[in-house]
C-alpha cells in the first residue's frame, strides 16, 4: 500500500438562484425583449405562448420585406409589470423550436408605427 495521501475533492457550491433577481431591477417595465428566435416563429406563437404569463398588449416582431421571416427578435407589451417579470422569470433560457431564448426587461415602450 502507498503511503500517499489522497486530494480532497473540491466543495460544490450549490447555492439557491433567485428566479427574480434580474426583475429587481426594473421593477415598473412591461416590456419584454425576445432575442434569439428562430426565422419560422411568428406572431401567433409569441402570443400563445407568452399569453401564459398576462395580457399582451402589443407585439413587435421585425420581418424581411423579401422574405416575410422575421429577424430574429421580437418585443413584447404586457398590460402589467407583475406579468412581464413572470414571463422574463420564466422564459429567459428557455427553448422555442430547438432553440435557447434570451428574455430580458427593459423600460422603452413599444412605438407606434405611423401608416403612410
Amino acid at each position: 500500500m502507498s503511503t500517499r495521501g489522497r486530494s480532497v475533492s473540491p466543495q460544490s457550491r450549490d447555492v439557491d438562484v433567485d428566479m427574480d433577481k434580474q426583475s429587481d431591477t426594473k421593477p415598473d417595465a412591461k416590456v419584454v425583449v425576445i432575442t434569439n428566435l428562430t426565422r419560422n416563429v411568428v406572431e401567433t406563437h409569441l402570443q400563445a405562448i407568452f399569453g401564459f404569463y398576462g395580457e399582451v398588449v402589443k407585439i413587435e416582431l421585425p420581418t424581411y420585406a423579401k422574405s416575410g421571416q422575421n429577424k430574429g427578435k421580437a418585443s413584447l407589451e404586457y398590460v402589467d409589470a407583475a406579468s412581464a417579470h413572470t414571463a422574463v422569470s420564466h422564459m429567459n433560457g428557455g427553448q422555442l423550436d430547438g432553440a435557447a431564448l434570451k428574455v430580458e426587461l427593459t423600460d422603452s415602450p413599444l412605438r407606434t408605427r405611423a401608416r403612410t
